[in-house]
Order: structure tokens, then sequence, then C-alpha cells
């Protein structure tokens, strides 16, 4: 069951984390603002196209992985939770998990509101009796999750690896941000790459049909 109206944590030009981004990345040499600006509509577009490359393997590695291990996540877990995922995308992983836990409520969370639309349909559809509350925002502040879970124990999600392209200092800022917006008695499970061989990363990132190079 999806909830008509999607709940705006969102940041415009105007708002002061994305200004300040802005203006501190315009200041750089070379110039750069945080890669989280990449995922309007078309950005989070290409990356779903990246995501089905044969040279990117993280997303297929990373399915297998959660197949094997959600059955104990559950357990781990126990009934009743809200799963909040971060940065959720087009959600390809997140069935194999919202099986394996059966949580009561689910919470996508994306910088792309028409993205985060679109995927959280197909979700609601695929799983008529949960409830899918979708919100659009920036995870890498703290927030303000829904109401409705207030008083729900969570569980957050965030695959994908995203947290291995972060500095250390953000990553530790992230997990800050992440700990206040899941509040007491949260569980987080966090997918993050090993290191690999540039053989194996040079094609992931650098494909030959230039999917990568026009998300950059």
């Amino acid at each position: 069951m999806l909830k008509p109206e999607i709940e705006d944590g969102q940041q415009t030009l105007a708002d002061p984390q994305f200004r300040a981004d802005v203006l501190d990345g315009l200041a750089r040499r070379p110039r750069a603002i945080p890669a989280r600006w990449f995922y309007d509509r078309r950005g989070s577009e290409l990356f779903e196209k990246i995501t089905d490359l044969p040279e990117y393997y993280p997303t297929r590695t990373e399915r297998s992985i959660l197949e094997t291990a959600c059955p104990e996540v559950a357990t781990l877990a126990g009934e009743g939770r809200a799963v909040v995922e971060f940065g959720s995308g087009s959600s390809t992983k997140t069935p194999i998990l919202l099986d394996a836990v059966a949580p009561s409520v689910y919470v996508p969370i994306d910088i792309s509101g028409d993205f985060l639309r679109e995927s959280s349909k197909v979700l609601g559809d695929q799983f008529p009796d949960l409830l899918v509350l979708p919100f659009e925002a920036d995870f890498m502040q703290p927030l303000s999750l829904p109401k409705t879970i207030a008083d729900t124990p969570k569980l957050g999600f965030f695959p994908g690896s995203t947290i291995g392209n972060m500095i250390p200092l953000m990553a530790v800022d992230l997990l800050r941000a992440m700990r206040s917006s899941l509040g007491v008695g949260a569980m987080l499970l966090i997918g993050m790459d090993r290191i690999k061989g540039e053989d194996v990363l040079v094609p992931a990132y650098d494909d030959a049909q230039g999917v990568t190079a026009a998300f950059n």
C-alpha cells in the first residue's frame, strides 16, 4: 500500500546545505560538488543503467549476498520493524530484504522525487499489504522521519557500497546522521565493497558504453 503523497525533506538552491555545497565547490580547484547532487531524475536513471552493465559487479554481487544473508538478518531484527532505506533509487535489491524481514512499514529515502515516486509505486504494487512511505530528502543530514513510525523500531538499509566512496570524516558524519534519524534501538545494514584490483575496478567505473562518463 503506497501512501499517495511523498513527504518532502528536499533541498533547493535556496536551502542552506545545497547552497553551501555549490558555493564551496565552485571555489575549489578543481571545481567539484558532492556526488549526491548527481541524483536528480536523469542522474538516477543513468545510475540504474550503470548497475545493469556487465562490467559493474557490485549490484549482482550484493544481490547474491543478500539472498544468502537476509534470513539471518530477519532473525536478528525480529518482528514489527520499519525498514528505512537510505538512497533507495529503484529499490531493485530491496524486495530480498522485505521478503525476509516482513516489516510493518517501508520508508524509501531518495533525493530525486520523480524517481522515488515511480519506484515506490512499483514496490507498493509488489507488496500490497506493506505501508510504503516515500520520503524525499538528502539522507546525509539528520532527518525527521514520518511520525507514523516514531514509536516503531527501525532497520536502516544502505546497500550499494556508497559509503566506500567517502572520505573517513564524511563517512563518520553520515553514520552519525543515520543514528540520529533512526533513533534508539535501531539496527543498520550497510553494503561495503572490499579492495579490488585495477583490472576489476577500471572496467566497472569506466564502462565501454560510456554510461558512467555520461553520469559523471
